[in-house]
């Protein structure tokens, strides 16, 4: 029995295409209702409580307070961009040479053996206490600030990386050393892109921990920043600027980490982590 190959004319090929993707952007619309009606739900329970419970400002101030004062947005961006490029140069820094280490790691059982207990228990030094030390050593200025931050974004680079190079599927590893690669080769087309989706996590969670490392550098000694905003909104009690200030930091931090996701999205469209976000 002969089954005949139907093909589908390009009119009706077409109008399939637009009805998935006529989906996929209802999907889209659909998911970012449920995030602002979520944000509206959260910011009317925020003010009817202040309100009801005559809760005092220093307490909680409520949301039109902190409207109030982003509305000096000079005086935020001023400070936000001193906190953004710490952040940035420290995630540049820390992620760098968190990638170098573990592939001299993956090179090296002997040295992956020898330093990565220690490497582990680095990762439990808490910001708080590694600050002061960093301060001490690189001064007062920007430098120590993008040094904990680096520190910060060291350990996830260097964990996952050595994790994701070492992923690379046995099969694969053997076929490539059947045909004489070289190790080049094997790096560059086997090791490199299995190792992506690790990198890509590790890059999402030093996104917004570096961040955090900047304003907690800031507490320690600094004279701008976000962190130092904070710590003096906090002196003189103002409480409505404190909060806006934690607001801003929280926007640059997802900010931050939307454009890994985004450039996580173009570079690896192949990986489940990315299809399923996209589904």
């Amino acid at each position: 029995m002969q089954i005949d190959n139907q093909v589908l004319p390009e009119s009706d090929a077409q109008e399939q295409n637009g009805f998935l993707g006529s989906m996929f952007l209802s999907t889209r619309l659909r998911q970012w209702f449920q995030v602002v009606l979520v944000f509206v739900i959260f910011i009317a329970v925020w003010f009817g409580s202040v309100k009801i419970f005559d809760i005092p400002t220093y307490i909680l101030p409520a949301p039109n307070l902190l409207a109030e004062e982003l509305t000096n947005y000079q005086m935020f961006l001023r400070h936000a961009g001193v906190t953004l490029l710490e952040a940035m140069v420290g995630f540049a820094l820390g992620g760098t040479i968190g990638f170098l280490i573990a592939v001299v790691l993956d090179y090296s059982d002997a040295l992956e053996r020898s330093l990565m207990p220690y490497i582990i228990a680095a990762t439990n030094i808490p910001i708080v206490a590694f600050a002061p030390v960093v301060v001490i050593y690189f001064g007062f200025g920007i430098e120590s600030k993008i040094v904990v931050a680096a520190f910060i974004s060291f350990f996830p680079m260097c964990i996952n990386t050595l994790k994701g190079l070492k992923s690379a599927d046995v099969v694969h590893r053997d076929l490539f050393y059947s045909f004489a690669a070289s190790r080049t080769d094997l790096f560059f087309k086997l090791r490199l892109p299995s190792a992506l989706p690790f990198i890509f996590a590790a890059l999402r969670q030093t996104a917004t921990a570096s961040v955090l490392a900047a304003v907690v550098a800031e507490f320690i000694q600094a004279s701008q920043g976000l962190g130092w905003l904070i710590l003096t909104s906090a002196y003189v009690m103002d409480m409505p600027r404190l909060w806006a200030t934690v607001v801003v930091s929280s926007v640059i931090a997802i900010l931050f980490y939307s454009i890994v996701v985004l450039i996580e999205r173009r570079a690896i469209p192949w990986h489940a982590s990315v299809r399923s976000e996209d589904t």
